[in-house]
């Protein structure tokens, strides 16, 4: 056991993992389970482990996309708002004096140089830096 992790860190971590096992057992009990996972593990065929296996679930959501482009755009310049940031620009960082970065001492808090405005019908805070992408806010998930 990491020294770091005391008795309290071990008996929590055994308490979560009983309790999901605990849980799995009363649903299967109560027929809440999908026949799938009745016998507490997933069907898998062993000449195509990794194949896509039904959900018990009928999906919500056609397609995911997920956006990752290193040196793209920040998302504190598209899609998250952060209001105190703006109140702060200019302003020193809390707790960063004589904080020195691989780039040198630390700078002020800077916004972001794009506009905020509530969109679409979920009024969600997205910038102008693409507002063909802020048109369809309503048709998009954000995960925070």
């Amino acid at each position: 056991m990491n020294p770091s992790n005391g008795r309290r860190h071990f008996l929590q971590d055994t308490f979560t993992g009983l309790s999901g096992i605990a849980l799995a057992s009363l649903l299967d009990a109560e027929g809440l389970i999908a026949n799938e996972f009745s016998s507490g593990k997933p069907v898998i065929d062993p000449t195509r482990p990794f194949a896509a296996r039904p959900s018990h679930h009928q999906a919500s959501a056609e397609n995911v996309l997920v956006i990752f482009c290193s040196g793209a755009c920040s998302q504190i310049d598209t899609f998250d708002y952060k209001p105190e940031l703006i109140r702060r620009h200019g302003q020193a960082m809390p707790g960063g004096d004589k904080l020195l970065t691989f780039q040198g001492e630390q700078g002020m808090l800077t916004k972001s140089p794009w506009e905020f405005k509530p969109r679409g019908e979920s009024g969600k805070m997205i910038s102008d830096l693409l507002p063909q992408m802020a048109e369809l806010a309503d048709d998009m998930c954000f995960l925070h």
